[in-house]
Parts: structure tokens; sequence; C-alpha cells
């Protein structure tokens, strides 16, 4: 018989999904056990075969209560001991209260449980079959039902219709609703599953973007090879990193502050700091005096310090030009060099020009564009707004 104990391993919501299911489905056996105890003496005075009657009965109560416990300890209903014995059961109650008891008796009498039984029965597999083998089930045990049914006298064919329609009525509306239950705490599930991804992603990407320039600080200060000259710059570079990591573990605010107004100048003045070895050459008269937010002042030196960084790590280059200009409602600033440059085609970017300055400056509203080719260099135009002064 298939079952859905194949299934793949539940999260939280799903775990407690199961564990409403199995408490509703005991409940809702433990009703129909109780009529079958009430009814079962008066079923035996009535009964053509009392042993067979009650020992049916005690089958029933048997397997209820195995159905009733497994559910309560285990918190589901998908394993159990009590499936096939309760769906064969339910078969076998359908033509036993049609030979055991009168007519009279056969059809709206507690003395029958069957239909109440079969009804349960067709309801429960609903929780542990498969929607379609469990609507399925539940039309053959109907149909079981109604074809013992005509064979008494005492009841209307409506009534026999009605009561056997309930059978699988009751399985469609269970399977239905137990299926859309599983679904919607499988969506939980993977909606927590894929936030904590991103959140993990997310903090990777932050990571990163904290410790890359330090990585490359340090990469230079630990090589043989770095010249002695470039060795004063690394280690004031250093010294600011480590201060600002030290900052950003204790969550305090970063020690990079603008002094006075927050202008290109001054951003560019704390970003170059450091990279005295490089053959800088600046052209930013006619840009410097522009107007930068916080974010983006903050943004622009970090991103302006990593574009230098792979200079001076790949470029190889003999010229690097820092240029800034600006008009009413914008301003740009580029750097380029004369180094070996990269592929853009076949050569994707690194972290660095790819995260730490396209990524983290499309957050701040700035764009940046990398346009390189080898043997020709690399230039790297940053567009953004001019911030704008509230009035007081």
């Amino acid at each position: 018989m298939t079952t859905v104990t194949d299934e793949a391993p539940m999260g939280a919501s799903g775990r407690r999904a199961e564990r409403g299911i199995a408490l509703v489905v005991p409940a809702m056996r433990a009703v129909v056990l109780l009529q079958i105890l009430l009814s079962i003496t008066a079923g035996a005075q009535l009964a053509e075969h009392t042993q067979a009657y009650v020992a049916l009965g005690l089958l029933v109560s048997a397997a209820s209560v195995l159905l009733i416990v497994q559910c309560l300890l285990t918190g589901s209903v998908r394993p159990g001991w009590w499936h096939g014995p309760d769906i064969v059961l339910a078969w076998v109650s359908v033509p036993a209260m049609v030979l055991l008891l009168p007519s009279s008796h056969v059809v709206g009498t507690w003395e029958s449980w069957a239909s109440g039984f079969a009804i349960n029965v067709g309801a429960l597999a609903s929780t542990w079959l498969r929607p379609a083998l469990a609507v399925a089930h539940g039309f053959g045990l109907g149909a079981w039902y109604l074809a013992w049914m005509v064979t008494v006298d005492s009841a209307s064919w409506e009534t026999n219709l009605n009561n056997a329609l309930t059978i699988p009525g009751y399985a469609l509306v269970v399977a239905l609703t137990v299926h859309y239950l599983r679904a919607l705490a499988a969506d939980a599930d993977q909606s927590r599953e894929d936030a904590v991804a991103a959140t993990r992603t997310l903090e990777l990407e932050r990571y990163q973007m904290t410790v890359h320039d330090a990585s490359s600080i340090l990469h230079l200060l630990s090589d043989e090879d770095t010249p002695a000259e470039v060795l004063p710059g690394l280690r004031r570079q250093a010294h600011r990193e480590a201060n600002r990591l030290r900052n950003y573990l204790a969550a305090e605010p970063s020690p990079e502050h603008a002094e006075g107004a927050r202008t290109i100048a001054t951003m560019l003045a704390v970003a170059l700091e450091g990279f005295d070895d490089l053959p800088l050459e600046l052209a930013v008269d006619l840009g410097g005096h522009a107007q930068l937010s916080e974010p983006v002042w903050h943004a622009m030196s970090r991103a302006v310090a990593t574009i230098l960084h792979n200079v001076r790590l790949h470029a190889r280059a003999h010229q690097v030009v820092v240029h800034a200009d600006c008009d009413d409602d914008g301003w740009e600033i580029v750097v380029s060099d004369d180094g070996v440059g990269f592929d853009q085609a076949n050569q994707p970017m690194g972290f660095g020009l790819n995260t730490q300055v396209g990524h983290a400056l499309r957050e701040v509203g700035v764009d940046a564009q990398v346009r390189s080719a080898p043997g020709r260099g690399t230039s790297v135009t940053l567009v953004g707004p001019v911030h704008r002064q509230e009035e007081p």
C-alpha cells in the first residue's frame, strides 16, 4: 500500500503541521470509538451471532486504541501499525452489519456502527495515503457500502446513496485539507531555508567587503619582494584598516570621517592615503568641490581605495590618473591606468571591482562602469548626483 512515509525530511513548520494532524485524528477516532462502545451491548443482544459481533467490535476498538496511542506518541499519522488493519476492518464491518443484524437495524441505528466507522476510516486514510489514492479508496469504500446496503429493504435508496457518498466526500475534504496544510508548512520551511541561505550569503559578502582591502595590504606586507619604498604607505594603510576592523567588530562608527565638508576632494584625500608608491596624477580641480552625502562619501572612499589596491596588485601601470569633474546636477570621477588590462569578454571581474565597487556603489545611487582591454589598461568611471544641503 502506497503511503507518504517516503517524503523528504520536514522542517519546523512541517513538524508542527504533523503534530496538529496527529492530534485531530485521534480525536475524530475517539468519537467513533465511544459510539461503538456505547452500542456494543445492545447490538450483541440483537445480533444473530453474538460472538462474531462482539469480536468485530473489539477488533475495531483495539485498532482504534492503537491509532490513538501511536499518533499521540509519535506526533504523526504517517508511521503506524494501524494503517492496514484499519482499512481491512472498515471493508469487513460493512457486510458484517448486514449479515449479523436484523434488517430493521442495519441503517440508521447505533447498533449498526459500520457506516460511521467507514466514514471515519475513509477520512483518516486521507491523512497518510497519497491524496489521489485516498480519494480513490473513499470512492471504492463508498461503492462497497452501497452495494451491500441495497440488499436491505428497510431503508430508502436515497438514504443508502447519501450514506455511500458521504464516505468519498469526507475523504476528499480531508485529503485536500491535509495536502494544503502540508504544502503550506513545506513552503514555510523552504522560505525559512531560503532566508537563512540569503543571510549567509549576505554575511559572506559583507565579510568579504570588510576584509578585501585588508587582505591585499597584508599580502603585500608579507611578501618579501615588496619594494621597500612601498612599505611606509602600506603600514599607514594597515594601521587605518586595523582601526576600521576594530571598530567594525565593536559595532562602533567607522573611524573614517570627512573633515569639514563632505566633498570629492576630502573623500579622495582619505582614499589615496598610503598609495604614494603608485604613479598617481590628480586632476580633480574641476570636481573636487562637489558635495557628497555621508553614505556616498564613505562608499566612494572605500571604492576608490579598492580600485587603487587592484591597480597596485595587478596593473603594473606606469601612470594612474584620477580625474574629477562636475556640473550643477552630477559629478564624475575616472580612475584610469596604462597597465596590462584584462579581457572583459572572457575574464570576469573579481570581487573587488564587481562587488566592493559596483554593487556597493549602486546601493547608494552611484553608477560604476569598468572598461578594459589586454595591454590597454583599465578605466573605472564613477558617476553620481551632487548632494544638495537642505535649507535650515
